[in-house]
């Protein structure tokens, strides 16, 4: 007797399980499907009637005649998959209900229902760096009870732990939280993941300093600074971001910061020049469309040189990031035209003392001057009598390690000393003058000479002082 009472119990145990709806949760705006039972028959005859809670009219039909219809009021959006499972997308909050389907073949009939339950995440905007983050899946009460499994986002260069249990929580939140965090829930053989994704306020570690020469081919450098991942700025707003710099602090003379870009958050956030500013760094301002806060197409000298600083405000907290830019500065004493015999100094350096693991190394066209330097190279060489063969391309190369940082490049004219004008004037005036002096000598000799000969050819007569009567003219004496 009591072994009959247990198979009677069992058998409605049975029954029970077979008319209690199956459970599926679904994220609200996510995809869920509700798969179909198969039933024996061929597939083309089968009528298939998806049902919403006790609606009367199928929400959407499949028959062998006609195909699939759909209600004309249809408060869903679902479609049918081509084994005729109804997949609704996007779940909204009015679809967390029973769902029924019924299939016909002949004389058959099959109905199987479903429930729908809710999986709510939190919605994170955005967290800053260094706080708090803790994530925990609201599950509606169901006949069951699912395994909660949280997921972390997979980013490169990040190690963190595979899988996390009902609730996360994280002490200090860093770049490598950023991004889709997955709750996975497993239930009666099924499977539901929901979604939720976190942004971490960061800036990226960029480089801690930046190498660039004067004179080169590049007339401009950029300065890097960017959020660590996509923050729309709807968000960094919402999160509270207050304000935005750029500062800069040469590394020599003068060592005062001045103030390059201020953040504009109105019509649009971009990057504006303080009013007033008269820095010796131009930086230009710019409209920020994505993570990228870099000051771009800044003109490279020797001036730019110095600590470049990017902050960013939100609420009490302060993000920095620091970039130093050095400019490696090739220069000849003598310009970039020398005369051929002259002394020439050429000096490669940073402005200051660099840092013993660099060093330079120089480099020629044509001249056989650096192959005579021994390693490593010095800062400055001095040509005491330049050639015509040391003119050309000399190079200047800074290195770490063996590792090219940066080159400068100087393009030296040696040419033949020229004669000094002034003296072929001076000198071609004496051989004129004295030319000239020459023929007014001579002319003067000549005339000399003729006045003597006249003056020999002439015949003397005289009057006397007591004339004879009688006697007329004149009488040689």
């Amino acid at each position: 007797m009591m072994l009959c009472w247990i198979l009677i119990s069992l058998f409605v145990g049975f029954l029970n399980a077979q008319e209690r709806p199956i459970v599926i949760y679904a994220q609200t705006g996510g995809t869920v499907t509700l798969q179909r039972v198969k039933i024996e028959g061929n597939e083309n005859n089968i009528y298939v009637n998806w049902y919403r809670g006790s609606e009367s009219t199928p929400t959407i039909t499949k028959n062998p005649q006609s195909g699939i219809q759909k209600a004309k009021e249809m408060k869903t959006h679902a479609e049918l998959l081509s084994d005729f499972s109804l997949q609704i997308s996007p779940v909204q909050y009015s679809d967390y209900e029973i769902w029924r389907c019924v299939q016909h073949i002949f004389a058959q009939t099959s109905e199987k229902t479903y429930k729908l339950y809710n999986v709510t995440l939190p919605k994170v905007q955005a967290v800053v760096a260094g706080e708090s983050l803790t994530l925990q899946c609201q599950i509606a009460s169901s006949p069951l009870t699912p395994k909660v499994t949280w997921i972390p986002p997979q980013n490169s260069g990040c190690d963190l732990r595979k899988h996390y249990t009902e609730k996360v929580t994280i002490g200090k939140v860093s770049k490598c939280h950023s991004g889709v965090w997955t709750c996975k829930l497993e239930y009666d053989k099924r499977e539901t993941e929901a979604k939720t994704t976190v942004f971490i306020i960061e800036l990226s570690n960029s480089a801690e300093t930046i190498y660039t020469s004067s004179p080169s081919s590049a007339s401009t450098v950029a300065i890097p600074c960017s959020l660590s991942s996509e923050i729309p700025w709807s968000i960094l707003k919402k999160s509270g971001l207050m304000n935005g710099s750029w500062s800069f602090t040469p590394l020599s003379g003068a060592k005062s910061t001045q103030s390059l870009l201020n953040l504009t958050m109105e019509p649009v956030v971009s990057w504006s020049i303080p009013q007033g500013a008269n820095n010796t760094v131009k930086a230009e301002g710019r409209q920020l469309k994505d993570k990228d806060l870099s000051i771009l197409n800044l003109p490279v000298s020797e001036n730019v040189r110095g600590v470049y600083t990017c902050n960013l405000k939100i609420k009490t907290r302060t993000l920095s990031s620091k970039v130093k830019l050095e400019v490696l500065k090739l220069s000849s004493s003598g310009g970039p035209q020398i005369f051929e015999g002259q002394t020439v100094n050429l000096t490669c350096t940073l402005g200051h003392q660099h840092s013993p693991y660099l060093e330079v190394k120089w480099s020629c066209s044509s001249c056989s001057f650096v192959s005579s330097l021994k390693s490593p190279h010095p800062t400055s060489l001095s040509i005491p009598e330049v050639k015509l063969k040391d003119g050309g391309k000399w190079t200047c190369e800074l290195l770490q390690n063996g590792k090219k940082l940066t080159s400068a490049v100087l393009s030296l004219r040696i040419v033949k000393a020229p004669v000094d004008i002034w003296l072929c004037v001076a000198i071609s005036g004496g051989v004129v003058g004295f030319i000239l002096l020459l023929v007014v000598i001579i002319i003067c000799i000549r005339r000399h000479r003729q006045m003597m000969m006249y003056r020999r050819r002439k015949t003397k007569f005289c009057c006397c002082n007591n004339p004879q009567q009688n006697q007329k003219g004149f009488y040689k004496t």
